[in-house]
């Protein structure tokens, strides 16, 4: 990095810790049980087992790697990250939506005056805090 860049101004909001553990746990036991099917059993019809199993591991792992979301506040921009990144989503000023803050939530406002609350279960909640008082307050 060079001295003269500026800091990244955009807030990352990563996965809550506990979701990809779950996964890569569950990937490791179906391939542990597909290693015992196909070479204990010899069993060589589970080899989908060992395919299941190592795609939830990757899965687990990009959730570890890649952050949930991001938020860009000079834009207006919240880009949700998709996993294996083909298609994000992106919400905001780019979108034509306006994104405002009510309580912990996070409200879009459609350009034709719906009201729609993003997602954001999966995100931890002190990352989310940051993106949320970045925001303008949502009045009824």
């Amino acid at each position: 990095m060079q001295p003269d860049t500026p800091p990244d101004h955009r807030v990352t909001v990563r996965y809550k810790p506990v979701a990809p553990s779950v996964v890569v746990f569950g990937g490791l036991l179906v391939f542990g049980g597909g290693i015992t099917l196909v070479f204990g059993l010899g069993n060589p019809g589970a080899l989908g087992f060992l395919f299941a199993g190592a795609v939830f591991i990757v899965m687990g792992a990009l959730q570890f790697a890649k952050p949930y979301c991001v938020f860009d506040p000079a834009i207006g921009e919240l880009r949700m990250n998709d996993l294996f990144g083909f298609k994000d989503r992106v919400y905001g000023a780019p979108a034509g939506e306006r994104l405002y803050a009510y309580g912990r939530d996070i409200i879009r406002v459609l350009p034709d005056g719906a009201h729609v609350t993003v997602r954001t279960g999966p995100g931890r909640k002190a990352d989310f805090a940051r993106v949320i008082a970045l925001l303008p307050q949502f009045r009824l």
